[in-house]
């Protein structure tokens, strides 16, 4: 299946009148990462960048990005998008179609059961109250929601009958700056003069990467946000964190990083993948996962 999505990327790529060196030259992607994609060859990098690649392949050549993924994730799998999409829907339609659990059980009560041939029983229907009253009286849970929407409007009634209208518990608010005056010489007054900095802790780092050449990033901000993008040659990305990043980078031989304006010392070779994290206390190696994805 990798081999007819190649060939369709290849097909698409010849009918839209692309070369392989323009698309290099636009994309400023290696020409043999370019040329491996279009051979059907996808296991020259780790996951994420082919994917990186093959998006910057598609968009070059008009075609849809997240629909190329899409077939090519299929294809890993040896399906196309639209059988796969089909298994999808049959999964859904089995799950709502399937029986209930055995293990509820269900009592069935048969009038049957209860009556037999030396029984002449006959059914008394009681008879309707004869007004709301007795509808009430003869119903508990109306009943006592009556009673507790009655004492409830009393309540009301009786707040601003009497207890708003009271002139001695009227208290009037005093302004924010001035209880925040009274409660800041209280502290004074104890001795505590070690005031809380108001500044928020959010986004409190700011990373500046530079790239000299193309490179790759997969980057979790915070354990939170994903970035996946591809920074090409003398350009830069600025990224806000509270608490660190965690990075891939593709090609750390020909990236700078700053940390609040001060140089990260970034060991890598050119085109070399490097595992990092970085926080207020700097910039550490971090082992290779086992899936990319899933750093």
């Amino acid at each position: 299946m990798l081999d007819e999505f190649s060939e369709e990327l290849r097909s698409a790529r010849e009918k839209s009148g692309v070369t392989l060196q323009q698309i290099a030259q636009k994309s400023r992607i290696d020409l043999k990462y370019i040329e491996a994609i279009d051979r059907g060859e996808f296991d020259f990098l780790p996951e994420l960048y082919v994917k990186a690649f093959i998006k910057q392949y598609a968009k070059i050549i008009d075609l849809d990005e997240d629909e190329i993924i899409a077939k090519y994730e299929s294809a890993k799998k040896g399906k196309t998008v639209e059988e796969e999409r089909s298994n999808q829907e049959e999964d859904s339609e089995l799950q709502k179609s399937a029986p209930p659990d055995k293990n509820v059980k269900v009592k069935h009560v048969s009038t049957a059961s209860h009556k037999t041939h030396d029984d002449s029983f006959q059914e008394i229907q009681k008879p309707e109250p004869a007004n709301f009253l007795e509808m009430l009286l003869g119903n508990k849970i109306l009943l006592g929601a009556t009673i507790a929407f009655i004492v409830v409007v009393l309540f009301i009634i009786i707040y601003f009958l009497f207890l708003k209208s009271s002139p001695n518990i009227v208290v009037a608010e005093k302004p924010y700056d001035e209880i925040r005056k009274e409660n800041m010489q209280r502290y004074i007054n104890e001795g505590n003069v070690n005031f809380p900095d108001e500044k928020t802790t959010v986004d409190s780092l700011t990373l500046e990467i530079q790239a000299v050449d193309s490179a790759w990033f997969y980057i979790r901000v915070d354990n939170s946000e994903i970035l996946d993008f591809v920074l090409y040659p003398y350009s830069k990305r600025t990224l806000k964190a509270a608490t660190g990043f965690r990075m891939t980078i593709g090609n750390s031989g020909d990236t700078r990083l700053k940390l609040d304006n001060k140089s990260l010392p970034l060991a890598g070779k050119k085109k070399e993948v490097k595992y990092v994290y970085i926080d207020k206390n700097g910039l550490k190696y971090l082992k290779p996962p086992s899936n990319p994805d899933q750093q």
